[in-house]
């Protein structure tokens, strides 16, 4: 058997004092560049409900419940699901709503854990009920919009009635006409009150 090279001495003796090469994760955490894409974070002040991270998630990480009687939708985030793929991030409206982490080391024996909820308010139609959206959202498109949202009286309305200008109307006692056109409507009823002759 050959004698040992003095590098190998060399290498051996600096491997038994510095200790293992390896980084010790548990104990440290590894540092990690910026562009490091972690657990997501929904911010819930942020987020309007608009449900842009539910429908890009190629996970199905993010779903979309919308409770019609408690006027609630809740926007259900399963980290246990997602794949860090920051789709939610990049496609959300108010660029606010969803920030990809550091956070990593999500390990855990209760699934339970790795479920948040985001609950909004629903704004519905007066006159069918139907979903319009969530009111937070339609609130932020007539912000965002501006002077335009008076082209459409849902906008404006929903918007007056979260600054408290104005309240809300009971149901119409009959079918729709050109009287009901200042309501907050879906689609589909906004149509009949034009459509009346």
């Amino acid at each position: 058997m050959r004698a040992p090279k003095l590098r190998e001495l060399k290498e051996a003796l600096i491997a038994i004092f510095s200790g293992p090469y390896t980084a010790s994760f548990p104990a440290e955490p590894t540092p990690l560049p910026e562009t490091f894409r972690g657990r997501p974070h929904h911010d819930e002040k942020e987020c309007v409900g608009c449900g842009a991270c539910a429908n890009v998630c190629p996970a199905g990480a993010t779903e979309i419940e919308d409770d019609v009687k408690a006027g609630i939708r809740r926007i259900i985030i399963r980290l246990d699901r997602c794949i860090y793929c920051g789709q939610c991030q990049a496609d959300c409206i108010t660029e606010k709503g969803v920030k990809m982490t550091l956070d990593y080391d999500l390990a855990t024996t209760d699934r339970a854990t790795l479920r948040e909820k985001i609950e909004k308010t629903l704004l519905s139609c007066e006159a069918c009920g139907a979903v319009i959206g969530a009111r937070e959202h339609v609130t932020w498109v007539a912000r965002r919009i501006g002077p335009l949202s008076f082209a459409n009286p849902t906008l404006l309305l929903a918007a007056m009635q979260d600054q408290g200008l104005v309240g809300t109307l009971p149901p119409p006692a009959g079918p729709l006409g050109r009287g009901d056109r200042l309501r907050i409507l879906c689609p589909k009823c906004r149509q009949v009150t034009s459509l009346v002759v």
